[in-house]
């Protein structure tokens, strides 16, 4: 996604982050809760090297576009439409200072 911002945002998704829970070996263990709801826009990836072979239980993947500013990072969950994703990449690109790109997996 490319070009201006406002009106491509067309889809409301709900962040989700782990609750401060740890387990005994440090890892969270906590409920997913509900941080903020926004505006995005959704679209599926194409095939990539992550989807090459024979697996044919590979998880789609998506592209999620966000504006600048909203606390999500990897490891944290966006529900959309019904379906859970997480979040697996978030990286920065400076060419794009006003949105965040983020790679979702989603999670059956």
């Amino acid at each position: 996604m490319s070009g201006e911002l406002a009106g491509a945002l067309d889809q409301r998704v709900t962040i989700l982050k782990r609750a401060g829970d740890r387990d005994d070996l440090g890892g969270a263990s906590g409920p997913w809760e509900e941080r903020a709801t926004v505006w995005a826009a959704i679209a599926p990836m194409r095939d990539g090297p992550w989807g090459a072979g024979d697996r044919s239980s590979a998880a789609a993947r998506w592209r999620a576009v966000l504006r600048a500013g909203a606390a999500v990072a990897v490891g944290d969950r966006l529900r959309w439409r019904g379906a859970m994703f997480a979040v697996r990449e978030a990286p920065a690109d400076p060419a794009t200072p006003d949105r965040i790109s983020l790679t979702l997996e989603e999670v059956r």
